[in-house]
């Protein structure tokens, strides 16, 4: 005969196994390293709440959770109510080992709720909360609307210092200017430098909208996956430093979504001898969207992608049949 054996039973060990499986089942980062698009409809999947529910079920299981500090690492920013939640989970992920995967999504002034959505008004304290954590970061995602938003997310990025276990960094600004006078506050001031550039385990990075020191990021020469989006010419990275972003010996998914080396810096003759094209051996996923015929011709011109296994495209309706043919 066989004996019923409780589930109470099983060693705390396996159970706490058991909790950080079940609550990676809904795992974010299967297709993509980045949990934003491009998009203002898309909205990114909500995180977990396996580990909340595991801790709400019993005395036992709920000691068992509070004891296994990677319940806890997930801190998902959508509205006022995940601030003190946060302050909790970052209680319980005690342990230093335990790193945590940030999103802070905000919205535009006229699409805020008071109590509902979050603004510049949450922004800091949210940043206050998370910065003393900095060097236990593992992916940050910060989504600004407007530019009081962009202005503190600024000063608290570029005062945090190191950011050493960062393997994830995605920003997107993106807004309604109006008139002129907004774009011109919100476009004048030159970009800063984030984390102290001490960014060690960077590997993965989507900038949407969002511009960096071009000529003082050199962790962007050691990238896996690299996102540019949504730049207008006047922010695009110069040449030189596409080039740079290109050549990281293991860039294997690269995607473009109208951004690219600036136009008007860009050698735009055929390669030379002294000019050559771009080689990037390992890139395997190139995925390109609403970039012009001109552009997007010289632009592979002065690539060469002996490696590339998936190509996605979403172009506007012009006569690409100059870029077909080179395919």
């Amino acid at each position: 005969m066989f004996s019923l054996t409780s589930i109470h039973s099983l060693p705390v060990e396996l159970l706490a196994r058991i909790f950080i499986l079940g609550a990676g089942f809904e795992y974010p980062y299967g297709s993509s390293p980045f949990l934003l698009k491009p998009s203002e409809d898309y909205y990114a999947p909500p995180s977990s709440n396996f580990a909340l529910l595991v801790s709400a079920t019993c005395v036992h299981w709920r000691t068992i959770a509070l004891r296994t500090p990677d319940l806890w690492t997930v801190l998902h920013f959508r509205e006022p109510s995940h601030i003190p939640r946060a302050e909790a989970f970052l209680k319980r992920a005690h342990q230093p080992h335990a790193l945590f995967d940030i999103l802070v999504d905000t919205v535009a002034p006229d699409e805020h709720i008071p109590g509902v959505t979050l603004s510049h008004n949450e922004i800091t304290t949210i940043f206050e909360l998370i910065i003393p954590h900095v060097h236990r970061w593992r992916a940050f995602h910060l989504k600004v609307r407007d530019n009081d938003c962009k202005l503190a997310a600024r000063k608290s990025l570029s005062t945090c210092g190191a950011a050493p276990n960062l393997q994830t960094l995605q920003l997107y600004h993106f807004e309604d200017y109006r008139t002129a006078q907004n774009l011109y506050f919100a476009t004048f001031r030159p970009p800063v430098m984030v984390f102290n550039n001490d960014l060690p385990a960077l590997r993965n990075v989507s900038l949407i909208g969002v511009n960096l020191p071009w000529a003082q990021s050199p962790y962007l020469a050691f990238l896996h996956t690299l996102e540019l989006a949504l730049h207008s010419d006047n922010i695009r990275p110069p040449y030189q430093y596409w080039r740079s972003m290109l050549s990281s010996p293991q860039l294997h998914t690269l995607t473009i979504h109208y951004s690219g080396p600036k136009a008007e810096d860009a050698p735009w003759s055929s390669p030379t001898a002294d000019d050559p094209v771009i080689p990037v051996p390992t890139l395997r996923v190139l995925s390109l969207t609403d970039l012009d015929s001109d552009y997007l011709c010289r632009l592979m011109d002065r690539l060469h992608l002996p490696a590339i296994s998936h190509l996605s495209l979403d172009l506007s309706e012009q006569d690409f049949t100059p870029f077909l043919d080179m395919l």
